[in-house]
């Protein structure tokens, strides 16, 4: 036979036959491809066909490339979702001695919610090859299976991350309260992979943990409360900042332990929008020191998001560039040293340097002068860029200088004609690192005209 199968039309009744029989073709390529391939029929032909090609065979062991045509077969199956193919991908799951096989076919019968898939799928929890520990575990996630919670909760201690990885995203994926219950205790665990694992699940369940936590923030106690919050933080949106302002100032749900407020308040502070401002304010009359710092905290992170999309523009009619509210740009009388910056409140300063007459000396070179500056004030070159931009050669430098204070520095030059401006930018390095997309915008929008 020998044909190419890939691109074909799925839904020809003719190609469905010519499918069918590249199953059996002597090429096992062309088998493998065939198998892929009727994933898109609804054909009950390509059922039992492909039920026929996932049947292992002793004469298979030594043909590698024909264990892929039993992983095609039985993720095609479990695409097309017919139940007739739920014993034979059990039986695939219980005795192929291939472990990829054997996952594929835990994956596939994710697919079906029967007691039959569900008893294999769990003992599969045990099988020896990770990955169909791992394939198991996600479906009995996906079926909803939370009469086995238990038998999930036990591959918390599994050999593999990926297996115990798997195993929370599961039990979260039941929408069930005590798999949340678990989930949020374990956030706490004396084994901090285990708590970042917790918070990784329940960034990828996403909104179907949402009721189960909301209902956690008020039956549990002040540690899984605040373990909630944490969780929320991960899957933010409205709702969630409804739920924490709740939390912080609600008639009904203001939550009576200051620890749990303040991690709301703080949390507010990451995910939160302007319609947080009002209740962080009122938090600011909180009996409680730490839920006042957080709120103050919370507020100053808001109004910054808020204006990192608040974009000004300088511009003095040979240069120009744009920046956001958090910026304090002024212009000055000094011919060198045309403009200076502040962001929020000092903790990184701008200079932007004018050079004229500058012809002869390219920017890599005036570069390297900025470099023995570098060297007299005993500051470490981390890195530097050569670039161009619009008709302009730039350079960056990047140091660090930790004689008094820890500060990074950042001097970008650019060059245009005989004009050579250079942008330094001086901070510690917590608000240099989480202001780079503001000084990239800066960076990028820089234009001297000419």
């Amino acid at each position: 036979m020998g044909a190419v199968v890939d691109e074909i039309d799925y839904a020809s009744p003719g190609n469905i036959e010519y499918l069918i029989s590249a199953l059996n073709d002597k090429d096992y390529y062309i088998r493998k491809r065939a198998a892929k391939a009727l994933s898109g029929s609804d054909d009950e032909r390509a059922v039992f066909g492909l039920i026929k090609s996932l049947k292992y065979h002793e004469w298979f062991t030594n043909h590698s490339v024909i264990n892929s045509v039993r992983i095609y077969s039985a993720e095609s199956l479990g695409i097309i979702g017919d139940l007739r193919a739920v014993p034979y991908l059990v039986q695939s799951l219980e005795e192929d001695p291939v472990g990829d096989v054997r996952a594929k076919a835990a994956w596939a019968l994710g697919s079906f919610d029967t007691p039959e898939s569900i008893d294999a799928l769990t003992i599969a929890l045990y099988d020896d090859h990770w990955k169909v520990r791992k394939s198991a575990a996600s479906s009995l996630g996906i079926i909803k299976a939370t009469d086995k919670l238990p038998f999930l909760e036990e591959l918390l201690d599994d050999e593999n991350e990926l297996v115990r990885h798997e195993a929370l995203i599961a039990m979260g994926k039941m929408g069930d309260t005590q798999a949340i219950d678990i989930l949020l205790k374990s956030i706490s665990d004396s084994d901090s992979e285990v708590g970042l694992r917790s918070l990784a699940a329940f960034e990828e369940i996403g909104e179907t943990a949402l009721d189960p936590i909301k209902k956690a923030l008020k039956n549990g106690d002040w540690q899984t409360r605040v373990n909630a919050i944490q969780a929320l933080e991960k899957i933010g949106g409205e709702d969630v900042q409804k739920a924490l302002i709740g939390v912080i100032q609600g008639f009904f749900t203001k939550d009576d332990n200051c620890f749990v407020r303040a991690k709301a308040a703080e949390v507010l502070g990451v995910i939160g929008n302007e319609n947080a401002l009002k209740p962080l304010k009122k938090a600011y009359e909180d009996s409680h020191e730490i839920v006042r710092y957080n709120a103050k905290q919370a507020i100053k992170e808001i109004i910054k998001n808020i204006n990192k999309y608040d974009i000004w523009n300088f511009d003095n009619g040979e240069i120009s560039f744009n920046f956001t509210r958090n910026w304090e740009v002024v212009s000055t009388e000094d011919p060198k040293k045309v403009v200076k910056g502040q962001y929020d409140n000092n903790t990184i300063t701008l200079s932007i340097t004018r050079n004229q007459d500058v012809f002869d000396i390219s920017v890599k070179e005036f570069s390297e002068m900025l470099k023995h500056v570098f060297d007299i004030q005993n500051t470490e070159l981390i890195d530097e860029i050569e670039f161009t931009k619009d008709d302009m050669e730039c350079y960056l430098l990047l140091g660090k200088n930790e004689d008094v204070y820890p500060t990074k520095i950042m001097i970008i030059s650019f060059k245009k004609y005989d004009l050579l401006y250079y942008m330094w930018f001086a901070g510690d390095y917590f608000a240099l690192d989480n202001s780079q997309d503001e000084i990239n915008l800066m960076v990028d929008s820089f234009n001297i005209y000419g």
